[in-house]
């Protein structure tokens, strides 16, 4: 098990991380100390708890918007296949009818 010291806010943590997975957790704490530096240039000085608790709501609320578009994608998808589902079946009820008709 690898330690890995990572910079976020400006404060350095260690973390214990599978071997191998140190170059990720540092590409994600990177993303972090992005944030946080943003935060700070935008709001000001906050507590390092308060700090990481915004940067948290912040991940959270990108969540639920990727959460929504993922669903309002799904279904539009669904509704297209049931759309074409539907035609499909008029199409072979058409059929059908023409042949009972004959």
């Amino acid at each position: 098990m690898a330690v890995v010291s990572l910079k976020i806010g400006g404060r350095f943590y260690k973390f214990s991380c599978n071997d191998g997975q140190d170059a990720h957790m540092r590409e994600l704490a990177e993303q972090l100390d992005k944030r946080a530096e943003s935060l700070t240039k935008s709001i000001g000085f906050m507590p390092e708890g308060q700090l990481l608790a915004m940067i948290c709501l912040l991940l959270a609320e990108e969540k639920h918007h990727l959460e929504r578009a993922t669903n309002a994608q799904v279904l539009e998808q669904t509704t297209d296949q049931i759309a074409q589902s539907i035609q499909n079946l008029a199409l072979k009820v058409g059929v059908l009818a023409e042949s009972l008709e004959q």
